[in-house]
């Protein structure tokens, strides 16, 4: 990863990224895969900082005292390294579920976030914010030509959603690298399924064809991220070993 980092600031990228995970926000699996990458960050001694916007999520981890949201930044009564809560070490989480939302009403003002970045009270070797499919002019704000990690369900409307989202951001840069996850599946072969019908329809507009990040098992009902079942910690840390494989892979070419 070190190699990567000196990749990405000779490739012109040196400005700060906030990575993009764009799903559901009303489901748990794009906060679910922030999780494990985070998790594998941490085992590869890297800092990594989720800004999550799922309704629930990552805020479950937390005590009730310690969700304060990035709203509270740019409403200037906080400072954004006061949002900040390790959940781990080197894992670091920011609830940011009305601020992003706010964010992605005020796109200009995604500079003020990235210009912050370096005051954080722990250096990041990556950052990470969870969206809804539809916030897609903010993750372009946040990280044009980079790494997109798309998490979809093996649902109508939730690959509708990906489908319309992913054809908008042809006209943002076509070296955007696009990788999706497949969530709430019952196994492989529905996660295979899911993806290649999402290649086939994206290929007449995408200049870089879809990559497979993974997929996950569905999440029982109700059921909080800290009570996870042992088949979705394999599925999950399987994904985000697979996700850190493809980043380097793609600074490297």
């Amino acid at each position: 990863m070190d190699q990567a980092t000196t990749l990405r600031k000779l490739l012109g990228q040196a400005r700060p990224v906030i990575t993009p995970i764009l799903g559901d926000m009303g489901f748990d699996y794009a906060a679910c895969l922030a999780r494990f990458i985070l998790e594998r960050h941490a085992r590869l001694q890297l800092n990594a900082l989720v800004f999550d916007a799922s309704v629930a999520g990552l805020r479950q981890l937390l005590p009730a005292d310690r969700r304060l949201d990035v709203i509270e930044f740019f409403k200037g009564r906080l400072n954004l390294e006061d949002q900040v809560v390790e959940l781990a070490d080197g894992q670091y989480l920011s609830p940011a579920m009305h601020g992003l939302s706010a964010l992605a009403q005020n796109i200009d003002q995604a500079e003020v976030l990235l210009s912050r970045l370096h005051r954080l009270p722990v250096t990041c070797d990556r950052h990470f914010a969870t969206l809804p499919y539809e916030s897609w002019k903010l993750a372009a704000k946040f990280a044009p030509a980079d790494d997109w990690y798309w998490v979809v369900q093996p649902t109508a409307n939730s690959v509708t959603r990906v489908f319309q989202a992913i054809r908008n951001t042809c006209g943002v840069d076509q070296n955007i690298h696009h990788r999706v996850i497949v969530a709430g599946v019952k196994g492989t072969d529905e996660a295979d399924h899911v993806f290649a019908n999402l290649l086939e329809s994206t290929s007449g507009f995408l200049s870089q064809p879809l990559q497979y990040a993974g997929h996950l098992p569905a999440l029982a009902l109700g059921q909080p991220l800290s009570m996870m079942g042992r088949e979705m910690m394999t599925a999950g840390r399987r994904a985000a070993k697979l996700v850190c494989a493809l980043e380097e892979h793609a600074l490297a070419e």
